[in-house]
């Protein structure tokens, strides 16, 4: 082969894989934008949405306040599966004592991304939109799914169970942790 076929064989070779990288980033960023289509208008109201339970039976709810097409107003909070709220005490044993510094540490870092995500959220007025915050991915995906419900509602779009295919990943926690 001769060096003029060698060049055109790898400029070939090197187009065909940018073509294919590129090909590869565009399937993995597809995935948010078929979650929701933010091109449809939202009515003025209130609208609440709700999460799946994470492995623990915990459920994040959302509710969103739209004035003028627009959401003005959001916020999250977190139920655990005997119906207390995730605040301030979340973390803690049952006699109200930090047992666990680095659980409690890590279940305060997921209490102080609630206020964050709503925040961001008002912000980007997309649900898809909102980083996840490093310690707070759990967190994260129940207000995706949770947020992503109330739009959908604001929308008046059917939940068609889009939000059903946001990973909930677990926490990874053992029984000493609590």
């Amino acid at each position: 082969m001769s060096n003029r076929n060698r060049s055109l064989t790898r400029r070939f070779a090197a187009f065909a894989g940018l073509g294919a990288v590129g090909a590869m980033m565009l399937t993995a960023c597809a995935g948010d934008d078929e979650l929701v289509d933010m091109s449809i208008p939202m009515s003025d109201g209130t609208y609440t949405g709700q999460s799946n339970e994470d492995d623990q039976g915990s459920v994040g709810t959302v509710t969103i306040t739209v004035q003028g097409g627009r959401i003005t107003e959001a916020t999250y909070e977190t139920v655990e599966s005997d119906g207390t709220v995730k605040d301030e005490n979340y973390g803690k044993d049952s006699s109200g004592e930090i047992a666990n510094a680095e659980y409690y540490q890590r279940a305060q870092a997921a209490v102080a991304s609630y206020e964050q995500y709503s925040a961001s959220l008002v912000e980007v007025q997309d649900p898809t939109a909102v980083d996840t915050i490093s310690g707070a991915t759990v967190a994260h995906s129940q207000f995706l799914q949770a947020s992503l419900r109330a739009v959908y509602q604001a929308q008046g779009v059917e939940d068609d169970g889009r939000a059903d295919t946001i990973n909930m990943p677990g926490l990874g926690l053992e029984d000493e942790d609590y």
